[in-house]
């Protein structure tokens, strides 16, 4: 800071007013230079990043504990001693009704606008940027030389700060699932809007170094500025658009649009986004501890990954040792694979697996979830020596299309694939917790459902759950898609202890299903629902729908089929299936929690929870709220 006093004797004589008087061998300068940083201090902007780090890891920790707490409350089933909602239920009951909310219509369904509750964590993270940013004067420095302006350079702290949060939340195996319980699925929301944030500080970050040379000679001197040896403007440039990139190609609209182009280029732009910023951020002070943090989240999250949940790699196994698959055409236009697992590899229901199937493509790598279950002691249907993994995949274009069109040509041939995971699930014990599951699925949605649905009625048939009864609400397009569950209802139907399960069906469009739904108009209510036999049209024969089953050929109201279900003090409801249908469910139990402090319908519902899972190519599910 202290300049060489034994200069020109001139220059340290000089008044500030001089433009010679431009660095600290002039003592005015100097006096100024000194003055300007005990005022706002540069070290100071460094707190910034540290409070930012303090922040996010202070709110993981609350999600900690409310994950510890519910872990220790759902241990044993629950009953209830007084079935009459407390001030607190009705307490949580109200946040529920504004925080299960989310906006409807194509600008919300493009951005992927979270619920309510979401969006007002996100509001409070963006509130909390823009105070430590702008609260806080001067912006700038009298003069450039006086040091980095005091906006730009807390700004881009705080977002270098965001970095390593920002990775950890992006990660299939990650630590703050481990220590909240949330799946990754759901933290991947909060990581791309926490990108966002981070996007938005480097933003104001950037702009102070622009206007500064600017406004003290215009652009020959931002050019000069911007071109001279070891510029942070210069270094600075490339990591910003790259960050900008990484932004725009995760918002779902896009991504859904150019998703192989996605998955393949996210990761590279990501690590290119690292190095850069190595390179912009020069090591001043403690800024590559934060970098240094990111790469050592990656490395692990990289090397679990590789080393502990794939099959390709896994330390369990020997390497590049796949597991026996084969897959089947089943009516309806379904593919089911089954994959036979060693028992040391379990799940639990509704979580997905990432699949590769060399002799299709080396390099593809999907996500299905799991459409069959493990008992209470860790095994499912099993053949000698493992258990028996199902997946019910519908196809579309590229691998499943692939798939589709081998298992056509390849009856009864097995092949080998490779697993990786299981990821996803829910962090509660939901059998333990509600007195009554509703389980809603949208076409394809049903893999996660049912794999849901044959958990529960397993559990509920040894009687050591607190669910008694379990829903299945199914919307599908062809009344030929109800075959694609054909075999796991037989399997569940033997299971289920009597009274315990019901099934609505709806079929939404079907040449075969209008003509019924006009017949059915001239039934009364009580027949409305009857029985059909459900007709594959490939397929010359028929399958009966079980007793407990009704049928209707219309699109379902999800708040009059929810209103209508909710016949317990505690219930869960647990969604899969299209966006569109995942926000008219969370709207739908929102308005439900009205019960809650009405207190009607003779028991009180305390608790609804919506489960939302998101449709990616083959249904991996995404959990919203719990």
């Amino acid at each position: 800071m202290h300049g060489d006093h034994d200069g020109d004797p001139m220059v340290f004589s000089l008044p500030l007013s001089d433009p010679r008087c431009n660095n600290d061998s002039c003592e005015a300068f100097e006096a100024a230079h000194k003055e300007s940083q005990a005022a706002i201090s540069y070290y100071w902007q460094y707190e910034y990043g540290h409070w930012t780090t303090w922040l996010y890891l202070a709110v993981i920790f609350l999600f900690m504990l409310l994950f510890i707490f519910q872990s220790w409350h759902d241990r044993h089933p629950r009953l209830l001693s007084n079935p009459r909602p407390s001030a607190f239920n009705k307490a949580v009951a109200l946040w529920r009704t504004f925080s299960y909310r989310r906006y409807r219509g194509h600008v919300a369904d493009r951005l992927g606008l979270p619920s309510f509750g979401l969006q007002l964590l996100f509001l409070a993270a963006i509130i909390f940027a823009a105070v430590a940013s702008f609260a806080v004067r001067p912006y700038y420095r009298e003069r450039r030389g006086y040091g980095s302006p005091p906006l730009g350079v807390r700004a881009g702290l705080m977002a270098v700060a965001l970095t390593p949060i920002i990775v950890a939340l992006s990660g299939k195996v990650n630590i703050v699932t481990l220590l909240t319980g949330i799946g990754y699925e759901k933290l991947n929301v909060i990581h791309r809007w926490a990108a966002w944030i981070c996007f938005g500080l480097s933003v104001v970050h950037t702009i102070p170094f622009i206007v500064v040379p600017l406004k003290e000679g215009g652009l020959a001197v931002l050019h000069e500025q911007f071109y001279s040896k070891g510029a942070f403007e210069y270094t600075g440039v490339p990591p910003l658009a790259m960050l900008f990139f990484l932004s725009v190609f995760s918002i779902p609209y896009v991504r859904a649009r150019i998703y192989e182009c996605f998955v393949h280029s996210h990761i590279l732009a990501a690590v290119t986004y690292l190095g850069l910023m190595f390179w912009h951020t020069g090591n001043l002070e403690d800024s590559w501890v934060y970098l240094w943090a990111t790469l050592a989240i990656w490395l692990a999250t990289l090397l679990v990954r590789a080393f502990y949940k794939n099959s390709m790699l896994s330390v369990q196994r020997n390497w590049l040792e796949g597991f026996l698959a084969n897959a089947r055409s089943i009516p309806g236009g379904m593919t089911r694979l089954e994959v036979f697992v060693p028992k040391t590899l379990t799940w639990k229901p509704g979580q997905h697996c990432f699949l590769r199937i060399p002799s299709l493509s080396l390099l593809d790598n999907h996500p299905f979830t799991i459409a069959s279950s493990l008992t209470a002691a860790g095994e499912s249907r099993q053949f000698e020596g493992g258990n028996l993994m199902v997946f019910l995949i519908r196809p579309h274009r590229g691998f499943t299309r692939r798939l589709s069109e081998y298992s056509r040509a390849n009856v009864d041939v097995s092949f080998g694939l490779f697993v990786d995971g299981p990821y996803g699930g829910l962090p509660r014990r939901i059998e333990n917790a509600f007195d009554s599951v509703i389980l809603v699925a949208g076409g394809g949605g049903i893999t996660a459902s049912i794999s849901w649905l044959e958990h529960l009625v397993r559990r509920m048939k040894s009687h050591t759950v607190a669910v008694r009864k379990v829903k299945l609400v199914w919307a599908v397009r062809k009344n030929a898609h109800l075959l694609w569950i054909e075999e796991e209802l037989k399997n569940i139907l033997d299971l289920a202890p009597k009274e315990s399960l019901s099934m609505d069906f709806y079929v939404t469009d079907d040449t075969e299903a209008s003509v019924r739904a006009e017949k059915q108009e001239a039934l009364s209510e009580d027949t409305k629902h009857a029985i059909y036999n459900v007709r594959d049209e490939s397929t010359p024969r028929t399958v009966d729908l079980p007793e407990i089953a009704t049928i209707t050929m219309v699109r379902p109201n999800l708040s009059h089929v929810t209103d209508r279900s909710l016949s317990a003090p505690r219930t869960c409801v647990l969604g899969c299936g299209p966006e569109s249908m995942k926000i008219d469910l969370s709207n739908a139990v929102a308005r439900a929690q009205a019960k809650v402090d009405n207190n009607n319908v003779g028991s009180s519902y305390r608790f609804f929870n919506p489960v939302d899972h998101k449709t990616l190519s083959v249904v991996p599910m995404e959990l919203h709220a719990i």
